[in-house]
């Protein structure tokens, strides 16, 4: 494990900020690149990258705040103060929250702007999946968003200093599930399939829908590897984010049959020229 990769100066540069800095830098720069080359207006996504990053980091935390509240109480302050000790950064953020509040954000900010917001979904859904593969790898070299005890050939044994490493010697299990590169792997697989979809004709929103209906497969299945204290999950079997990813199971699966069902209008395989991101689009092309 790495959970500090490097130091500048005296300053450390911890391999899980990296990893979602990275991640959001990298997704706001292929969305750009795929709105560009599908007729749409790439500021429109650097205008919205920002607000999707505060909202991302302010949902990851309010969700974690809300499950581990207890932790806060004696100061409230430490919810949103930086400097904890001799680290700098909020430690304490859930992925899925982080995911709701960066979707809540971007509907208001179209709605704001008053601008078409399923195409631009649809353009920035692949890097979904790519921001899930490279933050959790960033969880992975931290440590942190275990898994629970294995002696499956894939668990991995965590070094003591780590988060990881410090729940392993305290059970005494010899090694861990990997949940953090099963989740990054997964995130791969979802963006992949979305660029796949993309290169063929469907109706506005068909990404963005498939991305939520993936991500909350992924999700649930992957916390059935995660360690979660007995008090963490409902009647002792489901966590948290399991009963979250169902409803989002149910949401986007419901859209997209309410899309097949109701036949709504095939979004063409190209884009004419000019169109503009002002305009109501409902030819745009998504070949990736």
């Amino acid at each position: 494990m790495h959970p500090v990769l490097f130091k500048i100066f005296s300053f450390p540069i911890h391999s899980y900020g990296l990893m979602l800095a990275l991640s959001f830098l990298f997704g706001i720069w292929f969305s750009g690149w795929r709105a560009k080359k599908r007729g749409l207006n790439p500021d429109v996504i650097a205008d919205m990258g920002f607000w999707i990053i505060l909202s991302a980091i302010v949902g990851a935390r309010l969700y974690y705040v809300f499950l581990h509240f207890e932790e806060f109480k004696g100061n409230l302050l430490s919810i949103i103060n930086p400097f904890q000790g001799e680290t700098v950064g909020i430690g304490g953020l859930v992925m899925l929250g982080g995911y709701i509040g960066a979707v809540i954000a971007a509907i208001l900010f179209f709605k704001i702007k008053k601008l078409p917001f399923l195409p631009y979904a649809d353009i920035v859904s692949p890097s979904v999946g790519f921001g899930i593969m490279l933050t959790r790898i960033g969880c992975f070299l931290n440590g942190c968003c275990y898994g629970a005890a294995s002696g499956n050939p894939l668990a991995v044994k965590f070094p003591l200093e780590s988060p990881a490493g410090a729940y392993q010697q305290h059970i005494h299990a010899t090694s861990l599930y990997p949940s953090q590169l099963f989740e990054s792997f997964g995130g791969l697989i979802i963006a992949l399939i979305v660029l796949a979809v993309a290169r063929k004709k469907t109706f506005n929103g068909f990404q963005f829908y498939l991305t939520g209906l993936l991500y909350s497969v992924l999700r649930f299945c992957v916390d059935y590897s995660r360690f979660y204290d007995i008090n963490e999950r409902l009647l002792g079997t489901l966590s948290h984010n399991q009963v979250i990813c169902i409803a989002l199971f149910i949401l986007f699966g419901g859209l997209i049959l309410k899309n097949i069902l109701f036949k709504e209008e095939i979004v063409a395989s190209t884009t004419p020229a000019g169109v503009t991101a002002n305009e109501s689009v409902s030819t745009t092309t998504d070949k990736a």
